[in-house]
């Protein structure tokens, strides 16, 4: 059950009512990692190709954590912006959101492997009481 950031965003989208379109691109390893563009119709999020599937994962949820910031606050831009700037509180919120999704999908997948909920299949107590015809 690894965090998979497409699906996230997919899902996202879907009860948002506005797709997040993910954008792998060369970007200039002298300025920054990812980029937010949000448009009246979608967002696309813009993050590095050439880094490390892990680096790539958080690039996303840290842009995916300026939606998320933006659509509690009620600041959804209303015509196409092209964000790369943003103050020191916004830039912390974005790095929150994307930390603590982070750490949750983490958590939540050692506990599955922990407790064979990854592997349903498996002999367990568990499978035996919920799993038993009554």
């Amino acid at each position: 059950m690894p965090l998979d950031p497409a699906v996230l965003c997919e899902r996202l989208g879907e009860f948002r009512g506005t797709p997040i379109r993910l954008m792998a691109w060369e970007l200039p390893t002298d300025g920054p990692f990812g980029m937010l563009i949000s448009r009246p119709h979608e967002d696309a999020i813009i993050y590095q190709s050439h880094t490390t599937k892990a680096h790539q994962a958080h690039i996303v949820l840290h842009e995916l954590g300026h939606i998320i910031a933006y659509d509690l606050a009620g600041e959804r831009p209303v015509a196409t912006q092209l964000r790369t700037c943003y103050s020191d509180r916004d830039e912390r919120d974005a790095e929150v959101i994307a930390s603590t999704i982070m750490c949750q999908a983490i958590l939540a997948t050692r506990r599955t492997k922990r407790y064979g909920i990854d592997e349903p299949w498996r002999p367990s107590v568990y499978n035996s009481l919920v799993l038993a015809e009554s």
